[in-house]
């Protein structure tokens, strides 16, 4: 049996993985979720979230499980990245789900360039630009597309301001600590958010134990649940 800590991406809070803790706890394994600072039920202003209180907030879960967990992120990997740099040994294995995993000394904020002009211009910011959501129809066409109409509406109806500060921090990792940890990659051939070419493009750069491939879009948490449970469950039967 395994353990896992799976860590929502921009937009989402722990709530996107229930259909995911359901088919993993089925499978004898333990799954737990949780919400990032300034997401889901989480009350801290959006202004005040940092990357590194990203990483605590996992590093604190983390902590209370008992043994290592496997840490899954979606998209927006810094976090877990930063985990396993602090505390190498408190982690069990890492994987990147649709994985946005910015160069070493680089930023999330770094990598949008690289992202589809047309998603982009469904961005919604506050007046000070310090937070931004996407508009529902974008949120449809491109981070939903593929999905079970249902769930992505109530993904829509929950969707929140995402803080813009994390994503201006640079990845700080070393390959003596962030690089001793197993690490996997599940990605995403349909998505439209964190383009298929870039995702290949960080499979290159960083080593990863194993790629899976789904031929999904963004959210195959919702689009193909239990595919992904399998992969998990994959990682979970290497690392013992």
């Amino acid at each position: 049996m395994a353990t896992f800590l799976l860590v929502h991406g921009s937009f989402l809070g722990g709530w996107c993985w229930t259909g995911m803790v359901e088919r993993l706890e089925r499978a004898g394994h333990r799954a737990v979720t949780l919400d990032l600072p300034s997401h889901g039920s989480d009350t801290t202003p959006p202004e005040l979230a940092t990357m590194d209180g990203y990483r605590d907030a996992i590093a604190h879960i983390a902590a209370t499980l008992g043994r290592p967990p496997i840490l899954v992120e979606h998209s927006m990997g810094s976090a877990i990245a930063s985990v396993a740099e602090a505390a190498p040994e408190s982690v069990a294995a890492l994987v990147f789900v649709a994985g946005l995993l910015p160069p070493r000394g680089s930023s999330l904020l770094d990598t949008l360039p690289e992202f589809d002009p047309a998603y982009l211009a469904h961005a919604v910011w506050t007046p000070d630009r310090r937070s931004v959501r996407i508009s529902p129809d974008g949120a449809r066409e491109f981070l939903y597309a593929g999905c079970p109409e249902d769930l992505a509406e109530q993904a829509i109806a929950k969707m929140g301001w995402e803080p813009i500060g994390p994503y201006e921090t640079p990845l700080q990792v070393s390959e003596a600590r962030f690089g001793s940890v197993p690490r996997y990659f599940v990605e995403t051939t349909k998505d439209r958010v964190v383009p298929p070419t870039l995702q290949k493009k960080i499979q290159a750069r960083e080593r990863f134990d194993r790629v899976f491939s789904l031929p999904t879009g963004h959210a195959p948490f919702f689009e193909a649940p239990d595919q992904l449970a399998s992969c998990l469950e994959s990682v979970a039967a290497e690392r013992g």
